[in-house]
């Protein structure tokens, strides 16, 4: 039995910079990698996509998020 497929979010780099800081914080606080309802609806914005609901942060998106967190410290 296989596990099905979580939804992924559009490319990190093409709407982080532009989220605002308290999307950011939202997203930053997300221990379980969920993207509530704002946020996506604000990635939605930014991108010119549609998101779907379930979509979730992958390993890769907060890897990347740690790294602007660092670059700020």
């Amino acid at each position: 039995m296989s596990n099905p497929e979580v939804p992924v979010l559009p490319e990190i780099h093409h709407w982080w910079p532009r989220l605002s800081a308290h999307a950011k914080q939202l997203l930053e606080d997300a221990e379980d990698g969920v993207v509530v309802d704002e946020v996506r609806e604000e990635i939605e914005r930014i991108t010119g996509t549609t998101v779907d609901p379930s979509a979730r942060l992958s390993d890769g998106d907060r890897r990347f998020i740690r790294t602007q967190q660092e670059m700020v410290d």
